[in-house]
């Protein structure tokens, strides 16, 4: 009796064991009948990358013949993936792309898994800086990455009539730029006005202005300088009071004003010489100038007697795996697979995006395209758009609103230094909440 409760017990241990096992797992029945492991990974991208993105995972399956794959493919834009993937991140996609400035959100809410070891290693070697930068985290003093680089080509730089320019070394500086126009009887448009990110690339021109904030192991901000007030934040706004007063810069513009500035009219005449814009309006500028259409980097500007090149953001898209996910090893195998050299070439050629590895941005293709040569070119002076404290935005926007009232009533340069300060003191205090 004794042995057949003994055996009993035994049996009964045995059947714990083979439950546990099986609820630990991925799946009950991993495997197929000819012994290739199964993986179901849901992979989320922009409407138009849709059928590259198949193309790129079908690929990949037929490289691991040893597994067995079903991919479930979600339509997301990388502008808003993060509120989408936080909506429900526990049953969100495996892997998926976002916008380089929501690395912080998505890290708070575990929506991303940490990189190491080998791919890691790998990531760092065959990507630029900056996509490795805008990549990385920097918890407790470590910097941890958590994103692969996809793509570096959000930033923006100069177009230009090459009727007006004929060489192109009038836009070296923006003095040079302006007073050609003027000239020309044309208009130089840069958006300075109601909105701080391009207003930015006159204090990043400065590499020792900026700001930093601290963030708790949540990514939650916790505290922050600026250091947009000081002597050097002084010499910007007094150059910005110099150039805001050119009559041939146009600071209150946005896309569809730069485009109508590029298209001629009745008469054939084109209002615009130049302007600041990015790689969205490269199609439809090109349309309008055909081969009068020129491209090159931001100018160099006057800022405290001294010619000094102006600089910006520059934004990246990348590709996070969910902290989530059921099948994390075999996501962060895929998402690399999806960054990797063959498929960043892969996205140039096929939808003409600025690619963060090193081998494909200097291949003859890249070197030889107008519009992402430049981007690569302005890149070495770019800042990784992230860590951007939280009440940024909005008073760099309006800044220098006020000088657009002086310019109609031709006080502009009559604003003392004193007044310029206070516009400063009271735009860090905003940022910085002091």
């Amino acid at each position: 009796m004794k042995k057949i409760k003994l055996i009993a017990l035994v049996l009964a241990i045995m059947m714990l064991a083979a439950i546990a096992f099986v609820g630990c797992g991925e799946k009950e029945d991993p495997t197929t009948p000819g012994g290739k492991t199964k993986y179901t990974l849901t992979v989320w991208g922009s409407q138009e990358d849709q059928e590259m993105l198949k193309e790129m995972c079908a690929a990949y399956a037929a490289a691991n013949p040893q597994n067995e794959y079903k991919f479930l493919f979600g339509v997301q834009s990388e502008a808003d993936a993060a509120d989408k993937v936080l909506n429900d991140v526990t049953s969100g996609p495996d892997v998926y792309a976002f916008a380089s400035d929501q690395i912080n959100k998505l890290y708070a809410g575990g929506a991303l898994a940490r990189i190491g070891g080998a791919i890691e290693t790998n990531l760092k070697e065959v990507n630029s800086a900056g996509s490795i930068d805008a990549a990385t985290l920097t918890i407790n003093g470590e910097d941890q990455l958590y994103a692969y680089p996809m793509t570096g080509d959000n930033c923006y730089f100069v177009y230009y009539d090459k009727r007006v320019y004929s060489d192109p070394s009038q836009l070296a500086t923006l003095d040079s730029m302006l007073d050609v126009a003027e000239a020309a009887g044309k208009k130089v448009h840069f958006k300075l006005n109601d909105d701080g990110w391009y207003l930015s690339s006159f204090f990043f021109a400065n590499p020792s202005l900026g700001y930093e904030v601290t963030y708790n192991d949540k990514m939650v901000q916790t505290a922050c300088t600026c250091n947009y007030n000081n002597a050097d934040g002084l010499k910007v706004m007094q150059s910005l009071r110099n150039y805001v007063n050119h009559n041939a810069l146009v600071i209150q513009t946005d896309d569809s004003k730069i485009i109508a500035g590029f298209t001629p009219d009745e008469n054939g005449k084109v209002e615009v010489a130049a302007a600041v814009s990015g790689t969205w309006n490269a199609a439809t500028i090109k349309e309008l100038l055909g081969e009068n259409m020129g491209v090159i980097k931001l100018p160099t500007a006057n800022i405290g007697g001294q010619q000094v090149q102006l600089s910006g953001y520059m934004g990246f898209k990348l590709i996070g795996v969910n902290g989530y996910s059921q099948n994390k090893g075999e996501a962060h195998k895929l998402a690399q697979w999806l960054t990797n050299e063959q498929n960043q070439q892969k996205r140039f050629e096929v939808r003409g995006f600025g690619p963060t590895n090193k081998v494909v941005a200097a291949s003859e293709a890249v070197l030889n395209d107008p519009v992402i040569s430049v981007v690569m070119q302005q890149a070495q002076y770019n800042r990784a758009q992230k860590g951007v404290p939280g009440n940024y935005w909005t008073p760099m926007g309006a800044l220098i609103t006020p000088f657009i009232t002086e310019k109609e009533n031709g006080t502009l340069l009559d604003v003392s230094d004193a007044t310029l300060q206070e516009y400063l003191d009271a735009l860090v205090a905003q940022i910085t909440g002091a």
